[in-house]
């Protein structure tokens, strides 16, 4: 249930997002996207290439490490060699070693540094301080055998502490060495875990932008050429022929809105065949009689009552006289009546019925504003009319607490709907509280009586004839009901009157298959949520010249 909501939710926010916030939508994402694809990819180069660079230093710091390792091992050797033959081409070769060793000892230093360790450098400069006790050592031995004092030279060899130096520095460089590989196999291992991740980041970046763009092609299918398709479909329906089928698009608003208005032409093009129809039918009729007569049947202006909004339609079925009628009268007492009915027959003859009717009932509710007492007296209309009757509805409104006070003499119950996130509900229903109108129940006392129905801010009373629930196909028996009536106007998120008023002629006009076989005559009045009211809840008002409107 709550999935289904969510569902409801998200599918009216589309219908109310514009087709330019969705392509922007798209774009931004898109954008987003090609964004993240670059920064990942400058990142990933810059972070790789560092990482990639990482092994370098290590690699020049282990090159000198052993070049002053190879320079110190001479210069022992060297040394060594004088100490013992005294010779000056190996104390010129020791010298050459010494100075060759302070070089490297620089490049030594400066490789160090390179890496940024300052434990490198640390372990450098204790291996440099090996060799300086080394040198002091050795200085003094060279000094003893250039002077050719054996005494001295035997007593700086004695204990062997230029060996146990020498020693002790060598295995210092070589542990340095062995440190520095492992560093360097670290850092190329980095370096290789680096440029995988920047692969795969890549490949990502790369992957995510391809289902971008699938999604946008998916998305601009969807919201632009699918609807467009269909409407196109539908347009194309209409121009062959089918003006029954109504034209409607549930998708961005721009495209709604042009669907809303191919459907309005398509209404008018129904509008203008029943008008061509009916004004055949008149001329067959006669004229002067028609006019006469719809004229006489015209309803009144509706009142404007603040805090409440209406709308009314009639559409006769043959020619431009309808037995139908319906008005919404003001009362004297502040309140106002909303008359409908239904006599039976069609043409002239139930026109002029229909007049005599409308004239006593307008004349009752005048003198005594009750519905049942209305009813009784209107009743005499038929004292001479024994082959004829009429169903009627009448409902006396008090705009200030919303009561409705009514009688209904056989004519389909009136309906008091909402709407609501389920649909369209029945909140209560104006049943028959008396029998048809006719010669048989005149002068019978109590015949008709009165009942009362609240109508709730938000409500709408919708008072029609049986020509609404009743049409159906040609040849069929199915007829349309007052479901599918209510499941018409689901569909619309404001149930405004003159949605129901129009929504209602359409679907009695589509289910009869193009055209009505009886009059259908509608009548909305909505209680709104507030006093004020929109320019889009203006009254409606018609009658038998407004057919169809």
């Amino acid at each position: 249930m709550a999935l289904a909501r969510v569902a409801r939710a998200w599918h009216r926010l589309m219908l109310r997002t514009s087709l330019q916030r969705r392509v922007s939508a798209i774009a931004a994402g898109f954008l987003a996207v090609v964004l993240a694809f670059a920064t990942v990819v400058v990142v990933g180069l810059v972070a790789r290439d560092e990482v990639i660079d990482r092994p370098e230093p290590y690699n020049d710091v282990v090159a000198e490490v052993n070049d002053y390792r190879g320079d110190f091992v001479r210069l022992h050797v060297h040394h060594q060699l004088y100490i013992v033959s005294g010779l000056l081409e190996d104390l010129e070769m020791r010298e050459q070693d010494e100075t060759a060793l302070t070089d490297s000892a620089d490049d030594l230093r400066g490789a160090a540094r390179a890496t940024g360790r300052a434990d490198i450098s640390a372990q450098v400069e204790e291996v440099l301080a090996g060799y300086s006790r080394w040198r002091v050592i050795a200085r003094r031995q060279v000094v003893a055998r250039l002077a050719g004092d054996q005494q001295a030279l035997r007593e700086a060899q004695g204990r062997g502490l230029a060996g146990l130096q020498f020693l002790e520095t060598n295995s210092a460089l070589e542990d340095l060495v062995t440190q520095l590989e492992d560093m360097r196999g670290e850092a190329v291992r980095q370096s290789a875990r680096a440029q995988a991740i920047w692969l795969w980041l890549s490949l990502a970046a790369a992957g995510a932008a391809i289902v971008l763009v699938a999604c946008a092609l998916y998305l601009v299918r969807r919201w632009v050429l699918r609807p467009l398709d269909h409407l196109s479909a539908q347009m194309l329906r209409v121009g062959g022929g089918d003006l029954q089928t109504p034209v409607g698009l549930a998708g961005p608003p721009e495209l709604a809105a042009v669907a809303s208005s191919a459907e309005t032409m398509r209404r008018r093009i129904l509008d203008e065949l029943a008008d061509a129809v009916a004004a055949r039918e008149a001329l067959q009729q006669g004229q002067p009689l028609v006019a006469e007569v719809r004229d006489q049947l015209q309803a009144h202006p509706v009142p404007d009552l603040p805090g409440w909004a209406a709308a009314a339609a009639l559409r006769p079925a043959e020619g431009l006289l309808a037995g139908d009628w319906y008005d919404v009268l003001p009362l004297r007492d502040g309140r106002c009546a909303v008359v409908v009915a239904d006599v039976s027959g069609h043409g002239a003859r139930a026109g002029i019925v229909a007049i005599q009717l409308k004239r006593l009932l307008e004349a009752a509710l005048h003198l005594a504003p009750e519905p049942d007492l209305a009813l009784a007296m209107a009743a005499r209309v038929f004292a001479d009319e024994a082959e004829r009757f009429a169903s009627c509805v009448v409902a006396v409104v008090d705009p200030d607490s919303g009561l409705v006070t009514y009688a209904n003499a056989g004519h389909p119950e009136p309906l008091v709907v909402r709407s609501g996130p389920e649909g369209v509900r029945v909140v209560s229903r104006l049943r028959p509280t008396g029998p048809l109108l006719s010669w048989l129940h005149l002068d019978v006392p109590g015949a008709w009586t009165a009942a009362t129905v609240p109508l709730a801010p938000g409500s709408t009373l919708v008072v029609y004839t049986d020509g609404l629930v009743e049409a159906r196909p040609t040849g069929s028996t199915d007829e349309l009901g007052v479901d599918r009536f209510l499941q018409a106007l689901a569909p619309h998120e404001e149930l405004t009157p003159a949605v129901i008023v129009d929504e209602a002629l359409d679907v009695a006009r589509r289910w009869s298959g193009g055209r009505v076989r009886d009059d259908v005559t509608l009548v909305a009045l909505q209680r709104l949520g507030t006093a004020a009211r929109t320019d889009g809840e203006r009254t409606r008002t018609g009658g038998v010249a407004a057919a169809g409107e």
